[in-house]
């Protein structure tokens, strides 16, 4: 059997992310394939997700190398950092360089799946310090999708975050939650581990809730025409995700 006969993912991961490589291996079914390079960061703050990108170029020539049929620029801030404009430029950078005909990033892909969910109105549960949730809820609501709430943990070194436990990161969603009147719940950066938190959370809330890598891999595996759901993984991959 060839690996990736039914589709090869690339991803664009941030160097110090050590969650999302795992959890889309998780999330993709069997014949889908995933491949990674990295780009250079280590904080979580606005200076390093705009210094990020200078890897871009570099990374998706690499990637591309390995013809993907999708790549997906799996950082979340990196891809907000500049807001709409800015995320739509890079998506075309990446098709230029990868010289791949579809590309995703995390910022774009969490638009499509909070409206593919009927998540209008949100609450947003991040690890950034505030310079970056204040640019996070301002690309949101330029999209549309009204910010309730977002609450981070403040955690500025880019490595630690992917350090957290799952039930962290619930316990901290459940307590932001208290008395909100929103759709659903967003919990934002592709190096916060989620995956096995998303029902537990739906279940706890009664709302759609998405995760940065769960919206990602939901947007490459639609491009890639997978029709089977994703079980146990939240509202957005339970039904076909295309």
């Amino acid at each position: 059997m060839m690996y990736g006969q039914n589709g090869r993912i690339g991803l664009l991961v941030p160097s110090a992310n050590t969650v999302v490589e795992p959890e889309f291996t998780t999330l993709v079914p069997p014949g889908v394939s995933v491949y990674a390079t990295r780009m250079r960061t280590q904080n979580a703050n606005v200076h390093d997700s705009r210094a990020l990108l200078d890897h871009v170029d570099r990374a998706a020539d690499e990637l591309g190398t390995a013809q993907p049929d999708v790549i997906a620029f799996a950082c979340t801030s990196g891809s907000f950092i500049d807001g709409s404009t800015g995320e739509q430029e890079l998506r075309r950078r990446i098709e230029h360089v990868g010289q791949v005909g579809s590309v995703v990033t995390t910022a774009g892909a969490v638009i499509d799946a909070l409206r593919r969910v009927d998540v209008r109105r949100v609450t947003v549960v991040t690890p950034y310090p505030d310079e970056l949730n204040i640019l996070e809820q301002r690309f949101l609501e330029s999209e549309g999708i009204e910010v309730v709430t977002v609450a981070g943990m403040g955690i500025g070194d880019a490595y630690s975050i992917g350090g957290l436990a799952p039930q962290d990161v619930f316990e901290f969603a459940q307590d932001v939650w208290q008395n909100q009147k929103a759709d659903g719940m967003f919990l934002s950066c592709t190096n916060l581990p989620t995956i096995e938190i998303l029902a537990r959370l739906e279940n706890s809330f009664g709302v759609p809730v998405i995760s940065s890598n769960s919206a990602t891999a939901w947007a490459c595996l639609r491009l890639l025409k997978i029709e089977a759901g994703i079980e146990d993984y939240g509202t957005l991959l339970d039904n076909c995700v295309v």
